[in-house]
């Protein structure tokens, strides 16, 4: 299992980055705010578990870029 996780972590993160844009954009294009308070404890959990900064963007996403 740990093989597999260090092997796939990219593409672990990918997918939680890409599931993170999706719902942002639902949440733009809907009028009430209670979605929007869900996705805002979402990346809260994701910032505290240090998968993704406040904003949504993942952290060392620029340091692996620059190298």
């Amino acid at each position: 299992m740990i093989k597999f996780i260090t092997e796939h972590y990219d593409e672990a993160l990918q997918i939680i980055g890409a599931a993170v844009a999706l719902a942002t954009l639902i949440v733009k294009l809907t009028p009430t705010q209670k979605d929007d308070n869900v996705l805002a404890k979402i990346i809260k959990v994701l910032s505290a578990l240090s998968l993704c900064n406040a904003d949504g963007s993942f952290i060392g996403k620029a340091e692996k870029e620059a190298k």
